[in-house]
């Protein structure tokens, strides 16, 4: 286990700024793979998206059968089958990446372990360049495809260490 210094984190908290700024604007997009995310070790990963629409369809088709026939029940069933596989799946899909992302976005830890399990891709929509996730450097990607955010980040946190050194020697006098 590596023990990285304090101006190591900053500078990973740093890029990390530097990456939300990137996604929040829309000049990068995350990609996910739905088949690494979409199981029991995955943090993103939730059950209950994957059993309820299942277990609904298939209990409301059950219903059918009993009260109104076989033949209604089958075609509800056979019905059932389609409408998960075209729509309902697509739906899981769609909430899981969302999740995925959400989660990603929300700090640095959430990012290095999502990152880590792989399934990403980082796009640049300016350059079409593309970094996978976990072989690829994401820092590096985002600092080269975003300078200019890091540029105008970087001078936030200039100023904000500038007023903060001036407040301090206001307060001595």
């Amino acid at each position: 286990m590596s023990t990285e210094t304090r101006k190591q984190r900053m500078d990973k908290e740093f890029d990390f700024r530097v990456l939300q700024h990137g996604v929040s604007s829309g000049r990068l997009k995350i990609f996910t793979d739905f088949r690494v995310f979409n199981q029991g070790h995955s943090p993103t990963y939730s059950p209950w998206d994957n059993v309820a629409p299942l277990l609904f369809l298939v209990l409301v088709s059950l219903a059918l059968l009993v009260l109104v026939g076989i033949i209604v029940g089958v075609l509800a069933l056979l019905f059932s089958v389609v409408l998960y596989a075209f729509l309902i799946r697509l739906w899981v899909m769609h909430r899981l990446h969302e999740r995925t992302r959400a989660a990603m976005m929300q700090n640095l830890y959430n990012w290095e372990l999502l990152w880590n399990m792989g399934g990403v891709v980082l796009a640049n929509d300016r350059n079409g360049q593309m970094c996978h996730a976990p072989g690829g450097n994401w820092r590096t990607f985002v600092l080269s495809g975003l300078s200019d955010i890091a540029g105008a980040l970087r001078g936030d946190t200039d100023m904000a260490n500038l007023r903060e050194q001036t407040n301090m020697s206001r307060g001595d006098r």
